[in-house]
């Protein structure tokens, strides 16, 4: 089994990775842009002697990580998350717009439909304001209309 220590020179964190012992190759796939590395390889093999796991360096390797490794990690990192939340809010937004105009068309519907319900009411009255006594008919006078009272006549106007 062997064991890969490496650590960038600005945040001094060391990072350890075990591989097997018969791989040849391992991918370092988490690296900064820019930065100085240190990377050692050391053998871990079990001690005779103790129960204790031993460790032997093999070697030890300073690189630097190109400064302009991926021109299009920026914007597939942070512009595509906006982008997509965008999406996100806009289509919610939408949504509740649909909602609200179903819900309106639904009680504005209700509402005529009330109000057709109660416009078949009939009103009983003779057309007067309620300023009048009973609803008793007046017995037919000379000077006007069949059982309408003077009061209750409609005026005729002159052009």
């Amino acid at each position: 089994m062997y064991q890969i220590q490496y650590n960038s020179s600005t945040d001094d964190i060391l990072i350890y990775r075990m591989i097997p012992a018969n791989h040849k190759y391992f991918l370092l796939s988490d690296l900064a842009a820019a930065r100085d590395y240190e990377l050692c390889v050391l053998a871990v093999y079990d001690d005779g002697v103790t129960t204790l796991t031993g460790t032997k360096m093999v070697g030890c390797v300073s690189f630097t990580t190109d400064s302009d490794v991926c021109p299009l990690c920026t914007f597939l990192g942070g512009t595509m998350i906006i982008i997509i939340g965008g999406i996100i809010v806009a289509s919610v937004l939408v949504f509740i717009f649909i909602l609200l105009m179903k819900y309106k068309l639904h009680s504005n519907h209700y509402k005529q439909k009330a109000a057709a319900r109660h416009a078949n009411v009939c009103s009983q009255t003779n057309g007067g304001g309620g300023g009048g006594a009973s609803g008793v008919l007046a017995p037919p006078s000379a000077a006007g209309g069949a059982g309408i009272r003077p009061a209750e006549r409609p005026a005729r106007v002159r052009f």
